[in-house]
This record gives C-alpha cells, sequence and structure tokens, in this order.
C-alpha cells in the first residue's frame, strides 16, 4: 500500500470519528478542501459511497461503516507502533545496573562494549563485576548475569550464551617438571581449586569420561577466590586447574596453557541474564541483552517463575 493510500484512510477514520469535514480538517492540520478531495479519492479508487453528505451532517454509509471496522484497528496498530518505537527512544537515554561474573564479562561483555557505547552514548551503564551470588532486588540490579543452575525462582532468566564443559588445563612449564598423567587422581595436591561464591568452600572436581566418574576433593596446592585467578595461577606453572572451555580456549590455542586429560570434562551450564520482572526494561539495556545472545550463543526467554 502507498503512503498516499494510507493518508487517504487516515483522512476517512478521522472524518468517521468526528461527523464533520472541517472538525476532521482541523484534527488533521489540513484544508476542509483537502479533505473533502481525499475522500472523493478514496470512493473513486473503492468504487463505493462512504458518507451521506448535508449541510448538517456528515453519517456513513454501509460501505462506510465495514470500512471503519476493518480500517480501524489497522491503523490503531500502526499508530501503537509508532508510539512504542518514539518511547524506546526516549527511555534509551537512561541507566541501568547490572551484576555480572568475571567469566561473563570477559566472555560475553567486553567484546561488545565499545559498539554498545557507540550505539547508546547517552546510556549510563554500571556494571559490577563480582562472582559472588547477590540479590538482584536488594541490591537494585536491574539484571545479574549467572549459570543456568544457579538461577532463582520468581525471576525471568534469558539465555545469552551456550552451554560449556568444564576441562583440565596447565601450563607447558608445569607438565614440563612433572610425570606423564593418565588420570585427574594423578594430580593430587597440584589441583588448583576455586571457592563457593557464597558459603566459601572449595568447589569440587567432578570429572566424567565416558561411562567413568570421578570426583576428587580434599586439600590442593592452591585456592583460587575465582576463575580468574585459577587461571592465572595456571597459566604461571603453579598447578592445574578445571575450568570453562571457552574462558581457556584462547590461551589453549596460542600455547599459553595445554589442555591435559582432554577425554575428561564435566558439563558446564551456560550463562543468563536474570532480572525481576518490574514492567518496561530500558531499551538500550534489552538491545545490550540480544547482543550477547547473538555473540555469545543462541537461546530464548525463560521464566524460572513457578
Amino acid at each position: 500500500m502507498r503512503a498516499g493510500e494510507i493518508l487517504e484512510l487516515n483522512t476517512f477514520l478521522a472524518v468517521a470519528r468526528e461527523g464533520r469535514f472541517a472538525a476532521a480538517a482541523a484534527q488533521l492540520g489540513v484544508t476542509p478542501s483537502a479533505v473533502s478531495q481525499s475522500v472523493r479519492r478514496l470512493e473513486a479508487r473503492l468504487g463505493a459511497r462512504l458518507f451521506i453528505r448535508t449541510t448538517r451532517s456528515v453519517t456513513l454509509t454501509e460501505a462506510g461503516e465495514v470500512l471503519l471496522r476493518e480500517v480501524r484497528p489497522a491503523l490503531n496498530a500502526l499508530a501503537g507502533a509508532e508510539r512504542a518505537l518514539i518511547e524506546r527512544r526516549e527511555h534509551a537515554g537512561g541507566r541501568a545496573r547490572i551484576s555480572v561474573p568475571a567469566v561473563a564479562m570477559e566472555l560475553l561483555i567486553a567484546p561488545i562494549l565499545a559498539d554498545f557505547r557507540r550505539a547508546h552514548p547517552a546510556f549510563r551503564l554500571d556494571i559490577m563485576v563480582e562472582d559472588r551470588l547477590t540479590d538482584p532486588v536488594a541490591h537494585r540490579y536491574d539484571a545479574v548475569i549467572r549459570r543456568g543452575d544457579l538461577l532463582e525462582q520468581d525471576m525471568i532468566a534469558r539465555r545469552v550464551s551456550h552451554d560449556d564443559r568444564l576441562i583440565l588445563v596447565a601450563s607447558e612449564a608445569w607438565l614440563a617438571s612433572r610425570k606423564p598423567l593418565g588420570h585427574p587422581q594423578d594430580l593430587a595436591l597440584d589441583r588448583i581449586v576455586i571457592r563457593r561464591p557464597r558459603s566459601g568452600a572449595v568447589i569440587p572436581w567432578s570429572l566424567v569420561r565416558h561411562d567413568e566418574a570421578v570426583a576428587l576433593r580434599g586439600g590442593s596446592s592452591l585456592v583460587a577466590e575465582n576463575a580468574t585467578a585459577a587461571r592465572d595461577y595456571a597459566r604461571s606453572g603453579l598447578g592445574a586447574a578445571l575450568l570453562a572451555h571457552d574462558f581457556v580456549a584462547g590461551m589453549v590455542r596460542d600455547g599459553t596453557l595445554r589442555w591435559i586429560l582432554p577425554e575428561w570434562s564435566a558439563p558446564l551450564a551456560g550463562f543468563y541474564v536474570m532480572y525481576a520482572h518490574r514492567g518496561l526494561m530500558p531499551a538500550a539495556l534489552d538491545d545490550l541483552i540480544h547482543d550477547m545472545a547473538s555473540s555469545g550463543g543462541n537461546g530464548g526467554p525463560r521464566s524460572t517463575a513457578t
């Protein structure tokens, strides 16, 4: 449909609503003559008379009533879409606070942050990089990023990365100083373990090879506060670490770290953006989530509400 035809329909709707050509013209900001000509063109194009005109009133014909029933919802929908876009643009100049674990910051946000800032220069984004599990409502966060197995009930969650797996890595120097490894048990105290973000207890190593599973607990040579520290320790030759494949893939490719015992691994849930359902999300934040999902993996929205 051409723009002129939509304009004619909008004029028809104004006349039907106002009941007078002059009133419709005032509402549209045009002359009564322009309204009359627009209606005549529409009637000629449709081959039907739409209004009965007298010196005192303008009423719809039967054909006009049919057209009104069909046209009014469509034009109202168009107007609603325009209002939504305007509100989205105006809302883009706001702000948002998000809590992000260090791994997600490196993998999901850092690669797209420059483009996001260029697209939304007036939007203030406060990013708290923290590996502890915070209450998004109590801390007034607009959103938090978490692994899929750490989501909370009664929250909305949108996947932004694919599922991953945990793999064993160590530096070339560390491997050169040890006997060849045949089993995770051979690592003994040379494990670099990470504390749980909530309790502070160390996270045990649980690994699977085909139908065989092993869980390594107890002491280790180093305890790290987060995955970033564990990766740094491993890169420095201080032991072996069990880390997300995506988080160490670059260092494995460039030889900074070596993938050891590759037949052993463990499943790892992907990242989700989690937020309370509090009405309209800032448009810029919604764009950021979309960009993370596009670069980090596929997946649709998911509700954790019961």
